[in-house]
């Protein structure tokens, strides 16, 4: 892998168990050509970081595990400086007439069990990070979030070809966004999207996760209408893809939207609050029905 160009990389403190991944990282940045600050601590330590993200293109945290008990006084450090990062990031957005280029990456370890953000609620500090355009936050193994790091500090972001698409209605995609648990019942209402003659995008879930977080990106940047359907993947799934349909026009998205739409079981419906937040709701029937689907179609066209 080729040298960055010379990007400035902020790697934020973090807790003890964290300390050896922070090493092993800002020593990864370092041989790949980067220009690595490390967090502070102690009193003032959010002026002194604040000063620093001055001079730098991104911010780095390494959050504990949040299926192991961490210490009060390392957690409040990593929210702390959380918590500057956004302040920092922020205050650019509101002086910049463009993109800053600032960007931030939060990542946590990947344990052997079920992703923890399909179990447990995210908290708050990090439901506010996962807000904003230029946020990633990420579990996966180390290695496969330094493979991410380092290749989105060395090239930009992969575009889709033309022959993922298939010839659509009037030019338009849809990008039909699932999990893998729901990679069967979803297969009809793709299928009728098809025969309808739209083009239709769907995520990948084989290879690295750069190509797979790459691939997501350049269909939210290249769709017309977005989707989210959701029978077995829960609510913080959910959640997770509505902020990053809210936050496609941060991808350099040129066409406005035409439509979105979340395509979930009824039980799920109060806690999305869905109109709310600009998508249509479809319930979800037990066997493929394709009443709702031209119900969204039809709001669409209008």
């Amino acid at each position: 892998m080729s040298n960055s160009n010379g990007k400035i990389v902020f790697v934020a403190e973090t807790s003890a168990e964290m300390q050896a991944y922070k090493q092993n990282l800002m020593n990864e940045l370092e041989h790949f050509g980067c220009q690595v600050y490390a967090g502070t601590t102690g009193p003032g330590m959010q002026d002194a970081d604040f000063q620093l993200m001055q001079q730098c293109d991104v911010a780095i945290h390494l959050l504990s595990d949040l299926d192991k008990p961490v210490d009060k006084h390392e957690k409040g450090i990593e929210e702390a400086q959380i918590q500057t990062s956004v302040q920092y990031y922020l205050s650019q957005k509101l002086v910049a007439t463009e993109s800053s280029g600032f960007k931030i990456f939060a990542w946590h370890p990947k344990s052997s069990s079920e992703d923890i953000f399909r179990e447990k609620k995210v908290p708050r500090h990090l439901m506010k990070i996962q807000q904003l355009e230029e946020v990633e936050l990420l579990r996966t193994n180390f290695e496969e979030f330094k493979y991410y790091l380092l290749k989105s500090l060395e090239q930009p972001a992969i575009e889709v070809s033309d022959s993922f698409y298939i010839k659509g209605y009037e030019g338009q995609s849809i990008y039909f966004i699932y999990d893998q648990v729901d990679k069967q019942a979803v297969q009809p209402y793709i299928g009728y999207l098809k025969n309808r003659g739209f083009s239709v995008l769907t995520p990948i879930f084989e290879g690295d996760v750069f190509s797979i977080r790459k691939m997501h990106n350049s269909c939210l940047k290249k769709m017309d209408i977005a989707v989210i359907f959701s029978h077995l993947s829960g609510i913080n799934w959910i959640n997770m893809k509505i902020m990053d349909i809210l936050k496609s026009p941060g991808l350099g998205r040129e066409k406005p939207m035409l439509g979105r739409g979340i395509f979930a079981d009824v039980e799920k419906k109060p806690a999305l609050q869905a109109e709310s937040r600009g998508f249509y709701f479809c319930e979800l029937n037990k066997v493929f029905d394709k009443e709702p689907l031209e119900a969204f179609l039809k709001v669409i066209d209008n």
